[in-house]
């Protein structure tokens, strides 16, 4: 039965929200491939702090492959739609960690593959977490409602996150490259949010998705490289604490149309 149930929500939404088209997505999809930008003039040397924030934001997109393995443990790969958009979602992500990887190479900085298996391997307490999700995810049928609304937040925090790199470090190659990859980044939040919006309609979707969030949402890349790190990467893009407050306000007031989500204040709380 509960089976069942999933599979009447999942054709719900499909009728309800634009059906995911995975051949367009195909088609726009890759303009953020290296071969794509010239690197003949790399610019200037970026400070040590523009550049750790570039690690960090690395990290966190080479790091997707491993948050997909995980999705797809539970029954959110029941939904063609999704699975469709995490394929694609997760080609991106990685070609952003190339770009990433190639421009900090024009700025002296070799990465080597095994900073990328250090991240992969997940502490215990992540794993209690992620078995966790996967036994949510077949107790109830709204569990894609918490993946999508997270989502949503964590594209949205990116997309923000991006555009204030570019604005503060004000490097030619690196705005050209983060305005691309802040194009793919708002393609992604569209869809997580859009599909948020629906499974969000239930009042028990709401209920699961809002204690969730409260319980475990904390800023991207956090859960990677601890507190600290996130707090240093913080206080360089958001150095001008009025743009801070700005930013922070208009992710809460965006998440906060969400239904269910009218209280949401956790961007400024962070």
């Amino acid at each position: 039965m509960a089976t069942d149930d999933r599979r009447a929500e999942i054709s719900a939404v499909a009728d309800e929200e634009p059906r995911f088209d995975l051949q367009k997505y195909l088609k726009q999809s890759g303009s953020t491939r290296p071969e794509t930008f010239d690197w003949s003039d790399p610019g200037p040397r970026l400070d040590d702090e523009a550049l750790f924030c570039l690690g960090y934001m690395m990290d966190v997109e080479v790091h997707t492959i491993i948050y997909l393995r995980e999705l797809l443990s539970t029954t959110v790969i029941e939904d063609p739609s999704i699975t469709a958009f995490l394929s694609c979602w997760n080609y991106e992500e990685f070609l952003h960690g190339e770009v990433l990887k190639k421009f900090l190479s024009t700025q002296g900085i070799q990465v080597n593959d095994a900073r990328f298996t250090a991240l992969r391997r997940v502490p215990a307490a992540d794993r209690f977490v992620q078995v966790g999700a996967r036994l949510l995810s077949r107790m109830t049928r709204h569990f894609p409602a918490v993946h999508m609304t997270w989502g949503a937040l964590n594209e949205l925090v990116a997309v923000h996150s991006y555009r204030a790199l570019a604005e503060r470090a004000q490097h030619p190659l690196l705005t050209t490259i983060l305005t691309r990859i802040v194009k793919d980044e708002r393609r992604h939040f569209s869809f997580y949010f859009n599909q948020a919006r629906a499974r969000l309609r239930p009042r028990a979707a709401q209920r699961l998705t809002v204690a969730i969030i409260k319980a475990f949402w904390t800023p991207v890349g956090q859960p990677i490289h601890g507190e600290p790190a996130t707090r240093r990467l913080e206080d360089y893009l958001y150095a001008d604490p009025e743009e801070g407050r700005r930013r922070r306000e208009e992710i809460d007031a965006t998440i906060s149309r969400l239904p269910g989500f009218g209280w949401f204040d956790m961007a400024r709380k962070y």
